[in-house]
């Protein structure tokens, strides 16, 4: 696994992951010093499709599918979506070595707000892992899992779900749990906010597996008009 910024046509990320730091800590505050997160790029808050490559990206990758569904072009916007998911899949694929992902992660994905068969579910962050790492005797799985759906963070509107509710709706499957973990444990999201999201995981892993290794990739971490972003 790499860090870096060298930019990437073909996945229009940069090239390498990047370490949260303590410049950028700070700017998600359910983030503790001891957590270990990476990110490929910056998603701009309410910057809308002009403010990048990254924010394409995102906001193809997270479309909703009751809005795909209900345009008149679905078609195309469907292909923008497949398109982005196999983007991150190959930004994915760059950074782990086969042995590594063989042998040594656990791919774990944050599980969305939606529960499966409802309208909106959507296994994007899934599908790019298992997309990422085809071929391989990658152990992906879905761990996490919650038991009611909630309005989903980024839609502009809603009550945002605080952090002791998303952890009262938060369990791990004991039917992932079959086989054993591999050492270290690799948490995948889109964009990392507060980190609300990876601190009830953590929260959730370390109650059954108190010295479970783990870490975060994101797609993007979010700033403001070029400044940090928190809430």
């Amino acid at each position: 696994m790499s860090a870096g910024s060298t930019a990437s046509k073909d996945s229009w990320l940069p090239e390498r992951l990047r370490w949260i730091d303590e410049g950028s800590r700070r700017d998600h505050r359910f983030l503790l010093p001891s957590d270990h997160c990476l990110y490929f790029g910056e998603f701009r808050a309410r910057g809308g499709w002009m403010a990048g490559s990254t924010n394409d990206l995102v906001l193809d990758f997270k479309r909703p599918p009751s809005r795909i569904a209900a345009s008149a072009k679905a078609r195309e916007i469907q292909y923008f979506k497949d398109r982005a998911i196999a983007r991150v899949a190959r930004a994915l694929r760059r950074q782990f070595g086969r042995d590594a992902v063989e042998t040594r992660l656990t791919f774990v994905p944050i599980p969305g707000s939606k529960l499966p068969g409802e309208v909106d579910y959507c296994d994007r962050l899934l599908r790019a892992l298992r997309l990422a790492f085809a071929g391989l005797r990658a152990d992906i799985r879905p761990l996490l899992r919650q038991t009611v759906s909630t309005d989903a963070d980024h839609h502009s509107g809603v009550r945002r779900i605080g952090f002791r509710e998303l952890l009262g709706i938060t369990e791990l499957d004991p039917g992932q749990l079959r086989e054993p973990l591999r050492p270290l444990i690799v948490l995948f999201d889109d964009v990392l906010t507060s980190g609300k999201h990876l601190r009830v995981a953590e929260v959730r892993i370390h109650e059954v597996f108190p010295e479970q290794a783990i870490i975060a990739v994101l797609v993007a971490r979010r700033v403001r008009n070029g400044r940090s972003f928190t809430r």
